[in-house]
């Protein structure tokens, strides 16, 4: 079956290109962003750079929005290989990048007409699915959730461009395979948790968690998946202490507070405990022949665990599935106490997802994190934009490991004792808790305390895989938005607004870039360069 219309979904942030600024086209808005750009300034006077603050830099905070962005038109960029599916509306393609040959998944949804009655509509429940999930996406940064790239609203549909996993989902995984032992079972669902506990601790429920949700990237040489969350459409920010009341969710994985109207985040550990369920014995732990007879034995929260493979399951994996399991939500298990069972420690799951065999790569990694300054606004915000898009890039894969091993708690985030504690074993320097010090205020440049995924890997990863021409003019184009060759200062405020979080630093850090990258003084970049400053993060 491949790759599902799943880990496609949110909402449209309008970012126009010059081509389109006087267009009316039909957006959709969440923030209150400016959805346009002002007409193209004839190049003035040249500021002196000795009138820019030499460190606003670092006194700009970039979000997930200025490297998710709306694209002019994704079949420009993409040429499509085949259909993966597709059923009224909606149609999954596996497309492949025109510049950078990257696999890709693009999915599109027919919009409703404008006069369309929205009662009990199909149509209109996608749409609004689809915008729900681009918001959703944007705001999680976790290597086991779907990453999107892109997206583009149409006259008549939406188009949303994501992560491609070649091995499929779950589902199809236990339809070939059967039951799975248990070192599968926890080397799986620790992944899992690790995703969930990450959009809890960011006050989002999944709300659909289920096996044709959870998408196979690839395989190790144990045959054990590396997976990615996907369909985030359902899913919904919640505060804590207040109970949702919206039934949703397919009835096998839904838990028994949803069909009551009154439950919180801990649906989404229910369902991990019908997921562990499956894979261990490839059949559901509540039956039915109907959706009606399924949600009944739910309620009642009866499921076998005499009869084979349980019979011969350990004590602790058991106790882990019973937690999950538990039709109290008061009383069942939290994904970050999950994470914690003795069950994935007798596994020693964490350590085989995240073993790293080349201990050079492992210095490497470290040096990088050492060296790794931000001088460059334009520079930063290109690497963003080249590490989110090339996920499954193998340095990149080596550095996600990194990240976990020193994620303590796996909720996606690391303090400066989690670098204490897990850079110490790795290196021999005098100076350790000083170089830690400065790798952690170097790489959390927004401040908030603790460092994020990809903040992590632009600092780890060596920055000469990201200096290839074909990369590099990638990344121009991600600025260059009307194709002219050259980049604005109007297509570079655009780009701005949409992902910084103090607009008045805004025009302050435009006149820095143009001053540092604009070397012939005619107020435009070229991308000639472009390159010369890209190429500066090697020194």
């Amino acid at each position: 079956m491949g790759q599902r219309p799943d880990g496609m979904n949110p909402s449209f942030l309008a970012q126009e290109s010059k081509q389109s600024t006087n267009q009316s086209q039909t957006q959709i808005q969440t923030q209150n962003i400016p959805n346009t750009i002002p007409k193209e300034e004839k190049p003035g006077a040249i500021i002196d750079r000795k009138d820019i603050l030499p460190n606003v830099a670092d006194q700009i905070n970039l979000t997930n929005n200025i490297i998710v962005t709306e694209s002019t038109d994704p079949n420009l960029d993409y040429n499509k290989l085949n259909c993966l599916g597709e059923s009224e509306g909606i149609a999954v393609y596996r497309v492949q990048n025109n510049y950078t040959k990257e696999i890709r998944a693009m999915k599109t949804i027919k919009k409703s007409p404008e006069n369309m009655d929205t009662t009990d509509d199909t149509q209109k429940k996608e749409e609004n699915e689809i915008n729900n999930e681009i918001r959703v996406l944007r705001s999680l940064d976790h290597p086991n959730i779907i990453k999107i790239f892109e997206f583009f609203s149409g006259k008549d549909s939406y188009t949303i461009v994501t992560e491609f996993c070649s091995g499929g989902d779950l589902f199809e995984e236990i339809v070939d395979k059967g039951p799975s032992k248990e070192d599968y079972c926890a080397f799986v669902l620790y992944q899992i948790l690790s995703a969930i506990n990450h959009c809890h601790a960011n006050h989002i429920i999944h709300r659909d968690l289920k096996l044709e949700n959870i998408l196979i990237v690839d395989k190790d040489k144990n045959n054990f998946p590396r997976i990615k969350i996907s369909d985030f459409g359902t899913s919904q920010i919640f505060e804590k202490g207040r109970a949702q009341r919206k039934t949703l969710g397919s009835p096998y994985y839904s838990a028994p507070e949803i069909h009551s109207k009154n439950y919180n985040e801990k649906c989404d550990l229910w369902s991990c405990g019908v997921i562990l369920y499956f894979l261990l014995a490839a059949r559901p732990p509540f039956g039915g022949e109907e959706d009606d007879e399924i949600i009944e034995s739910v309620k009642l929260g009866r499921y076998d665990l005499e009869s084979h493979p349980f019979n011969n399951l350990s004590p602790d994996c058991k106790d882990l599935l019973q937690k999950l399991l538990t039709n109290d939500p008061k009383q069942r298990i939290s994904a970050q106490e999950a994470l914690e069972h003795k069950w994935f420690k007798n596994h020693k799951s964490k350590e085989l997802f995240n073993n790293i065999k080349d201990e050079k790569a492992i210095k490497k990694l470290i040096h990088n994190l050492k060296t790794y300054k931000r001088n460059s606004i334009i520079q930063d915000t290109a690497l963003r934009y080249l590490v989110h898009n090339f996920p499954q890039m193998k340095e990149i894969i080596l550095a996600n490991k990194f990240f976990n091993q020193l994620d303590t708690d796996g909720d996606g985030k690391i303090n400066k004792n989690d670098l204490l504690k897990g850079l110490k074993p790795k290196t021999e320097s005098k100076t350790f808790e000083m170089d830690v010090d400065r790798i952690y205020r170097n790489i959390d440049m927004d401040n908030n305390g603790f460092i994020q995924y990809e903040e992590f890997v632009r600092a780890a990863v060596s920055k000469e895989k990201f200096v290839d021409d074909q990369i590099l003019k990638f990344a121009f184009r991600y600025f260059d938005k009307d194709n002219s060759g050259e980049i604005s200062r109007n297509e570079l405020e655009a780009i701005f607004k949409q992902g910084v979080t103090d607009q008045t630093k805004i025009q302050e850090a435009l006149d820095q870039i143009i001053n540092e990258v604009d070397e012939n003084r005619d107020g435009i970049i070229q991308y000639s360069e472009f390159v010369h400053i890209m190429k500066k993060m090697l020194n």
